[in-house]
């Protein structure tokens, strides 16, 4: 069953990525073999399956990636030790629609979860969920692009024994060029997240904010630093995570891509401590 879908969404993805007919932006996008062209998404897999509430880029595109995840998560306050391992693989895809406009898709192909609570310890692998979003470059000049969009979560995942979680997303992204080698990036976003569990509705609001700045050597490559902030709104007010983050992009022959980002929470309810990913993309 794992297999037939994890199939089905590599198909998805790949018909997205194919070429589509460009357009330039002016100075304000990056161009195919320009390594700085963040942001990437991070955040833990159980915040963000998907990249749900992930702020995405500011300029159109066609590409496709795969990301390695892991995770590290201590449940400090448990009487006995507590904690997780998650390792997660990720596909995206973007497809350019026009010269301001793309949608793009992105499922968690392969979940693998080991938990200890208090010595009793398990594992478990699952497929799923998936999100589908339309973006649109609002404002554009030959230094900025800001650009809207709205993505929703489709309730597609093979952990859940019942129930089902879904819900939408709006926000805002930007790119900055603030020299010949230095650029940023980031944005804001607000998720809604919809669980419905025995016929139960419980809904609400986590707002999302990323900043970072790009450094270039070269075009082709480049190293960036910044910080994410998530909270949640409703039901109840409470900070879940302040993760700075850091990494490296590098562009390489054939459109091919790698990058590494790395985060640690410094703050928030979420017990996440550390988080690890590996991009391999493709950018036609």
């Amino acid at each position: 069953m794992i297999g037939g879908r994890a199939a089905f969404a590599v198909a998805c993805l790949l018909l997205l990525a194919a070429p589509a007919a460009r357009a330039e932006l002016g100075d304000a996008c990056p161009g195919r073999y320009e390594a700085a062209a963040g942001p990437l998404a991070g955040g833990t897999q159980a915040e963000q399956p998907a990249d749900f509430g992930a702020v995405p880029e500011a300029c159109p595109g066609s590409d496709l990636s795969l990301r390695l995840e892991g995770e590290l998560a201590v449940h400090s306050g448990a009487p006995d030790f507590s904690g997780d391992i998650v390792a997660n693989g990720r596909a995206r895809a973007r497809r350019r629609l026009g010269p301001r406009s793309w949608v793009s898709i992105a499922a968690d192909l392969v979940t693998y979860r080991y938990f200890n609570d208090g010595g009793l310890a398990g594992t478990g692998t699952s497929f799923g969920p998936a999100t589908v979003g339309y973006h649109l470059v609002l404002h554009v000049t030959g230094r900025a692009s800001i650009a809207g969009y709205a993505r929703a979560l489709l309730p597609i995942d093979t952990a859940r024994q019942s129930g089902i979680e879904t819900g939408l997303e709006l926000g805002g992204a930007a790119r900055m060029l603030l020299g010949r080698r230095w650029a940023a990036d980031g944005g804001l976003s607000l998720a809604g997240p919809l669980e419905v569990t025995g016929g139960v509705a419980r809904g609400g609001l986590v707002p999302a904010v990323l900043g970072e700045v790009w450094f270039s050597p070269k075009p082709s490559f480049a190293l960036f630093a910044g910080a994410g902030l998530r909270s949640t709104v409703a039901p109840a007010a409470a900070l879940v995570a302040v993760a700075p983050r850091a990494g490296l992009r590098a562009a390489l022959r054939h459109g091919l891509w790698l990058a590494f980002l790395a985060e640690g929470q410094v703050a928030g309810n979420d017990p996440t401590q550390g988080m690890l990913s590996l991009f391999v993309g493709w950018t036609p």
